[in-house]
């Protein structure tokens, strides 16, 4: 079922289709690399720079889009978490320590 509502102004294409299809890629997004992510994306902008898409496909690209910069900024969050800084001690003996992002 397609139906057209007017909020705030602007006209908005309503698609149950659509929000089942986004939830399904969500799903199957949780399960891409950060490169193969990052890849999409990147093919992505390179065709809405192009400029030769309707709109509708412009803004479907516009969804995933977003939704990939999302996914490779959690990615980056998470392996962040997770980096330990190699350092050396006072009797020259290397440890790790938890890395902290906001010493930089």
């Amino acid at each position: 079922m397609t139906a057209n509502r007017l909020s705030s102004g602007k006209l908005r294409r309503v698609n149950n289709t659509n929000t089942q299809n986004r939830l399904m890629n969500d799903q199957d997004l949780q399960k891409l690399s950060f490169e193969s992510a990052y890849q999409e994306l990147e093919s992505i902008v390179d065709r809405m720079e192009r400029g030769d898409q309707d709109l509708e496909q412009s803004l479907q690209d516009f969804e995933r889009g977003v939704a990939l910069m999302k996914h490779c900024h959690s990615v980056l969050r998470d392996a962040e978490q997770k980096v330990d800084i190699l350092v050396k001690d006072n009797n020259g003996l290397f440890t790790t320590e938890p890395f902290d992002a906001s010493n930089d």
